[in-house]
């Protein structure tokens, strides 16, 4: 089978790096080539690579003559020469976001159809949602973008004449059920490898001598976003004598200047200034230093705009615990693994689960034991590649499914009867019947 791969190369995209540990098992299987943006420098890659400027006939053309095209999509700027190409050559949808809202608006202003995906979600949303999408100015509080995105992911401008989508959680599957013209495959999502670097406790060293003996040093991985909720470790921190005594918070990832300077602002009211730091962006070698040197990861992440949390698994293959909200695709990992708390428990629950950890050393290592296990055994490169395989074979039985559909809309269309609901209603009972949708 010939199979394109449309992903980003970029040494600094997670999403590349993911997508590459399954290029060598699935070549084993797929006469496989690799597409991608032509911007800036690219990561090795075993198979032929074709870089392409934007959606030009002459690649749409090329592409078209694969019998399986596999788009990789998330909510960054590294994807926004993707999505048009998804959208022109319809086929298998790797969506490593739960929402991509960011890219899909970027693309709508870049390419002239914001008014139309305007409407599109007045349709489906209302206009109050229509009327942000359409300004980019959601209500003023910390993360009012962020549930604007989770509210109104704007999935379906590429799922819509997909032949089938791989995400990385059932939570995900369930939010797309029925949006592609195919199968929702779940695949379970591996360690970016740019996260397992050998320890450099030497350039880690100005943070780890801060820390005294019996510090419990608590963590959290990746960007400093609001939906992150740091705000709420620290209140259940200073809410706790012991806690706030022994424990140590740190935030490794880069941080926007206003994020930054409320966190502090919130550990400086809380009385917890030199108890509570943000390391900014770090090596990948300090990150594994300081990941070895900690006790407990957190993940209090709402709303969830990923499928999966690759910063979740990289706390766990470092062997920590980590607490996390019992919500979204978090609410998958194993019991034995992670502690999860209500979010409707606030900082009680969370303190209540950190006590937990601080007080019971043994406890800490049993569950980062069974976390890192679970990391290495159920998350390696093969079985993702596996399902990318068994998403692809039930992408091409969706073709046909692909050509009806068209055709279809544009009989209606020339009969002028595409925008009357019993009409569309009656041809959609009949193909769902026929085709065994239901």
């Amino acid at each position: 089978m010939k199979v394109a791969m449309v992903t980003p190369m970029s040494p600094d995209s997670a999403i590349a790096d993911v997508m590459l540990q399954t290029v060598l098992p699935l070549a084993s299987h797929w006469q496989l080539d690799v597409w991608t943006p032509t911007e800036g420098e690219l990561r090795p890659c075993p198979v032929p690579v074709h870089r392409f400027e934007d959606t030009h006939p002459e690649v749409v053309a090329a592409l078209e003559r694969y019998d399986v095209v596999v788009h990789v999509l998330g909510d960054s700027p590294l994807h926004t020469r993707i999505l048009p190409l998804a959208i022109a050559v319809p086929g298998l949808v790797v969506l490593h976001d739960a929402s991509i809202t960011n890219l899909v608006r970027h693309t709508a202003i870049d390419r002239g159809f914001l008014a139309e995906l305007v409407r599109g979600v007045r349709a489906e949303h209302g206009p109050g949602a229509a009327e942000v999408l359409r300004t980019g100015a959601p209500e003023d509080r910390p993360g009012g973008w962020m549930q604007f995105c989770a509210d109104v992911p704007l999935d379906g401008t590429v799922l819509e004449r997909s032949l089938g989508a791989v995400v990385h959680s059932d939570w995900h599957a369930r939010r797309v059920d029925g949006r592609s013209l195919g199968d929702v495959t779940v695949a379970r999502l591996p360690v970016p490898t740019n996260r397992t670097h050998t320890p450099a406790r030497d350039e880690a060293s100005a943070l780890l001598d801060t820390l005294k003996a019996d510090d419990v040093l608590v963590v959290t991985v990746g960007s400093v976003n609001a939906n992150r909720h740091i705000d709420e470790m620290l209140e259940a921190t200073a809410g706790d004598e012991l806690l706030a005594r022994r424990v140590r918070l740190w935030a490794i990832g880069a941080a926007e200047d206003d994020e930054a300077a409320r966190l502090r602002a919130t550990a400086d009211r809380l009385g917890l200034s030199d108890r509570f730091d943000i390391t900014g962006r770090v090596t990948d070698g300090v990150l594994a230093a300081l990941l070895d040197r900690a006790h407990v990861g957190f993940a209090l992440r709402d709303p969830v705009l990923e499928g999966q949390s690759a910063s979740v698994l990289t706390q766990m293959e470092a062997g920590l615990p980590v607490v996390v909200y019992d919500h979204a695709h978090y609410s998958e990992l194993p019991a034995d693994a992670v502690v999860k708390v209500d979010p409707a428990t606030g900082a009680r629950g969370v303190a209540a689960a950190l006590r937990r950890l601080v007080d019971e050393p043994d406890l800490r290592a049993r569950l980062g034991a069974r976390a890192r296990a679970h990391v290495l055994e159920e998350r390696t490169p093969e079985a993702y590649a596996d399902a990318l395989r068994e998403a692809a074979s039930l992408a091409m039985a969706a073709r046909p499914l692909l050509h009806v559909t068209s055709d279809v809309a544009a009989r209606l269309a020339r009969l002028d009867l595409d925008t009357v609901p019993a009409v569309v209603d009656s041809v959609m009972d009949v193909l769902f019947e026929l085709y065994d949708l239901a």
